[in-house]
């Protein structure tokens, strides 16, 4: 892996400003395809920049008919968010099923938009549901409708040097149905081989603003209009599904790959659409996943001990007036000021020759647990990176990565004067 500058925005808006000024950089918040693009030389910035500390980019709030998400809201905490679960619950289902435990604590929301995969999980989502994509570039911000922002594979209509804010969901009303399916290799830690999102609204037994969304079977997330007209304003019954639901396939035009052929891939994108379909209109049917999901979401599992950059416990609507942030960085959200860590407190020097002082920028987990992003330390002279690790309580801490000057180094390496460190956990996969 290439050498590259390690930068932190503290907002969005900050973000735009240093990718204007850095040609060549690129974001950061999970990492989890960014990193193996990096290792196998695929992407080769001058620059990763990084968002963890962008607070009015991680926030969930019900603004009314919306439900906002910002782009750096992992994937398990939008699973287990018990507004996303009351508010959009066929978003926070399809994070739910994204990658390992490990993955959804790293990945993002706004990495996966971004890289605009067909396998997207959250993708058939947001587009089954309505939902509009945020841009934030130098002059302003921009709405994409979701269903138009996708181009191909690694495409999207994301401007040179705007960044995704967040996403705009319409809110779930009354008698609204939705369903989730995913095809793997395997129940978990996969790739979708197909996977179909529905959305719908159903009363009196009739369907209508009828969605179905396929993943993984085109070049980009498609919608299956001859089936949604097929079935828009019908009393919906098992046999008319039975009837409908190979127009699923006259959407798709799917690939044959390391993971399923052409043929199968359209065999099985029918089949999870009448699975999605049923399991939508008639859920107690079913062994439906969404009763033991969604009695763990709303019942505030995982949400009420989120951790993000040493402020536990957050609620999810954080645009009280006295959270609302200043200056630049007042795109959205609050701009809440950090606790320090007595690890990351800062020390004086003093004068003493036989200190070194050196700046420490943590990244990710490391953050939330130090509860301080970056400090100014002083050290004994002589001391190394383990030596640092130590100071500030990552001893015992697993693997742990270190830039000394943006160049990695190892434990042993003997810290200098004024050295900059960057301490992050490596990821991999996704």
């Amino acid at each position: 892996m290439d050498t590259f500058r390690a930068l932190s925005a503290r907002c969005a808006r900050e973000a735009v400003e240093m990718l204007a000024a850095e040609p060549g950089a690129v974001l950061a918040a999970g990492c989890t395809d960014l990193l193996v693009k990096m290792k196998d030389g695929k992407v080769r910035p001058s620059a990763v920049i990084s968002i963890d500390r962008a607070t009015d980019m991680s926030s969930i709030e019900d603004t009314g008919r919306t439900l906002w998400v910002g782009a750096g809201c992992t994937h398990a905490r939008l699973s287990g968010s018990p507004l996303a679960a009351e508010k959009a619950p066929l978003l926070a289902a399809a994070s739910a099923a994204v990658g390992s435990p490990q993955i959804r604590n790293r990945g993002t929301l706004g990495g996966n938009i971004a890289t605009a995969s067909p396998a997207g999980d959250t993708i058939p989502a947001l587009i089954a549901m309505g939902a509009r994509i945020i841009a934030l570039g130098l002059a302003g911000q921009r709405a994409i409708e979701a269903d138009r922002f996708f181009l191909g594979p690694g495409k999207s209509e994301l401007g040179l040097g705007e960044v995704i804010l967040g996403v705009e969901v319409p809110c779930d009303e009354p008698g609204d149905v939705w369903a989730f399916r995913k095809l793997g290799q395997r129940h978990a830690l996969s790739i979708a081989i197909a996977s179909v999102a529905v959305h719908a609204h159903l009363e009196r037994g009739a369907l209508s603003r009828v969605a179905v969304a396929l993943g993984s079977v085109a070049p980009v997330v498609v919608r299956a209009r001859r089936l949604e007209e097929a079935l828009e304003g019908r009393q919906v019954t098992a046999e008319l599904l039975t009837e409908v639901c190979s127009l699923a396939g006259d959407a798709a035009s799917p690939i044959t790959d390391i993971r399923g052929s052409r043929e199968y891939r359209l065999a099985m994108v029918e089949a999870l659409a009448y699975q999605a379909l049923y399991a939508a209109v008639w859920p107690d049917e079913v062994d439906e996943p969404r009763a033991k999901w969604t009695a763990e979401a709303l019942g505030g599992q995982g949400e009420q001990h989120y951790c993000r950059q040493g402020q536990p416990g957050r609620s999810e609507r954080e645009a009280s007036g006295a959270d609302d942030a200043q200056g630049p960085c007042a795109e959205r959200g609050p701009g809440r000021a950090q606790s320090e860590s007595a690890n990351l407190r800062p020390e004086a020097r003093g004068g003493d020759s036989n200190c070194i002082r050196v700046h420490v920028v943590a990244f990710g987990e490391l953050a939330c647990r130090l509860e301080k992003a970056d400090a100014t330390l002083d050290l004994p002279r002589g001391s190394t990176v383990a030596d640092l690790y130590r100071h500030i309580g990552l001893a015992d801490a697993s693997y742990v990565m270190a830039l000394v000057n943006h160049r990695r180094e190892f434990d042993d390496k003997t810290l200098s004067d004024g050295d900059e460190i960057a301490l992050m956990h490596p990821v991999g996969g996704g």
